[in-house]
C-alpha cells in the first residue's frame, strides 16, 4: 500500500526559506506531521554572492536530470554521491530533477554545500514500503498511520533549484491500477510530478515551473505498461499547458521509461519534430544532435525524435523539456556516464536559451 503524501514541511520565515535553517538535513516535523513530501534547504557555500545579479535579455537555462539509482544499485546508502554532486558543481544548473532517491540520500542532499550555489529542493515518494533502501521490513509503513513510518522504506523524486521554490504541485499523472513487469504483480507505485514554481535571480521577474517525473516502468507483451505511459505522459503535459499559457517557463526533466519515438512522447514534442512529429510544446535538450539521428531523420533535419543514450548502451529513457525558447537552435545535450556503482542512468546535462521578459 502506498499512501499518498498529504502536506509538506518548509521551514522559512516571512516566505524566505532559511538557508542551513534544517540541521544535517532532517526534517524538523510537528507532532503528527510525517509527511512523505518535504522541502529543504542547502546550506549557502563561504563567500557566496548575495548582490542582485543584472538581468540580461537572454539566459541559457542550465537543467540537470539523473535517475540516482539511489536503492537498486547504491542500497539507500550516501557512499557514492559526493560524483554526483560535483558533477553538480561543475555544470552549475538552475535546476535540479532527480529520480530514484532514497529519503536519507535525499536528506544528504539538503545538508550537502555545493560550491555551485545554494540549493532547496523538494521531495514526494513514489513508495513508501520499499526495502531497497536499507530497511530489512517495512511492514511498519502498512499500517494507516504514516507518523510511525520507517523513511528508509521512502523511495521517489526530487525537484531542486538554485533559486527560491514556492507553489509545490504534485501533478497526479494516474498508471496506479494492474501494475506487472511482464506478467507479474509488481508494489505498486504512485505516479505524481513533483513541480515547484521557481524563482531564479537570472531570470528577473520570470517564473519557471520545474517538474521531476518518473513514469511507469516494464514491458509486456500485451502493450499494458505502453498504455499506461502513453496516458501518464500526455494527462502530464495537458496539465501544464495552463502554466505555458501563463507566460511560465515550463521545464520537466525525468526517466520517462520510453524511447523518443514511443506514442508516449507524442504528447510533448513539437509537431516539427521528425520523424512524424508530436503534438506537445515542447522541445527537447537533444533534439537537434544529428550524430544520433541514425535513419529516422536527414541530418539537414533541425529537430528530429533522437538523443545519445542515457542508460546502458544504446537506450535514451532520460529527457528534459523545455516550454520555449528564443532559438531552438540553442538546445543542447550531453549524457555523462557514470559508474554502475553510482547509477546505471547517465547524468543528464541540458541547455536552452531562454528570454527574461513574457
Amino acid at each position: 500500500m502506498v499512501r499518498r503524501s498529504l502536506a509538506i514541511l518548509v521551514i522559512a520565515v516571512a516566505g524566505m526559506i532559511i538557508p542551513g535553517a534544517v540541521p544535517s538535513g532532517a526534517a524538523v516535523l510537528s507532532a503528527g506531521e510525517v509527511t512523505a513530501t518535504t522541502v529543504l534547504t542547502t546550506p549557502a557555500p563561504a563567500g557566496a554572492a548575495t548582490a542582485n545579479l543584472a538581468v540580461a535579455a537572454t539566459v541559457g537555462l542550465k537543467v540537470i536530470s539523473h535517475n540516482i539509482c539511489g536503492g537498486m544499485c547504491q542500497h539507500g546508502t550516501t557512499t557514492n554521491l559526493p560524483v554526483v554532486t560535483d558533477l553538480v558543481d561543475a555544470y552549475s544548473p538552475h535546476l535540479m530533477m532527480f529520480q530514484e532517491v532514497c529519503y536519507q540520500q535525499f536528506e544528504w542532499f539538503g545538508a550537502h554545500t555545493f560550491t555551485s550555489g545554494q540549493y532547496q529542493m523538494g521531495f514526494t515518494a513514489m513508495l513508501t514500503n520499499y526495502t531497497g533502501c536499507g530497511a530489512t521490513s517495512c511492514a511498519v509503513n502498512e499500517d494507516a498511520d504514516p507518523s510511525n513510518d520507517d523513511r528508509r522504506c521512502w523511495i521517489g523524486q526530487v525537484m531542486a533549484a538554485r533559486g527560491t521554490l514556492s507553489g509545490r504541485d504534485e501533478i497526479s499523472v494516474g498508471g496506479e491500477r494492474h501494475q506487472i513487469n511482464g506478467s507479474t504483480a509488481v508494489n505498486p507505485r504512485t505516479f505524481r510530478a513533483l513541480c515547484f514554481d521557481v524563482r531564479l535571480a537570472e531570470l528577473g521577474s520570470r517564473v519557471v515551473k520545474g517538474c521531476s517525473v518518473h513514469f511507469r516502468a516494464f514491458q509486456d507483451p500485451a502493450g499494458i505498461n505502453k498504455r499506461a505511459r502513453t496516458a501518464q505522459a500526455t494527462r502530464l503535459a495537458s496539465d501544464l499547458d495552463g502554466d505555458i499559457a501563463g507566460r511560465k517557463i515550463v521545464v520537466v526533466g525525468g526517466d520517462f521509461n520510453s524511447h523518443a519515438v514511443d506514442p508516449a512522447m507524442d504528447a510533448f514534442y513539437r509537431p516539427e519534430t521528425l520523424p512524424g512529429g508530436g503534438f506537445g510544446m515542447f522541445y527537447e535538450a537533444d533534439q537537434d544532435d544529428d550524430r544520433y539521428y541514425g535513419t529516422r531523420c536527414s541530418t539537414s533535419a533541425a529537430a528530429c525524435r533522437s538523443g545519445a543514450k542515457t542508460l546502458g548502451t544504446a537506450t535514451k529513457y532520460d529527457y528534459i523539456f523545455y516550454s520555449e525558447t528564443v532559438d531552438p537552435a540553442s538546445v543542447s545535450a550531453l549524457p555523462i556516464e557514470v559508474a554502475d556503482t553510482v547509477s546505471d542512468h547517465d547524468f543528464y546535462r541540458g541547455l536552452i536559451e531562454v528570454s527574461t521578459t513574457a
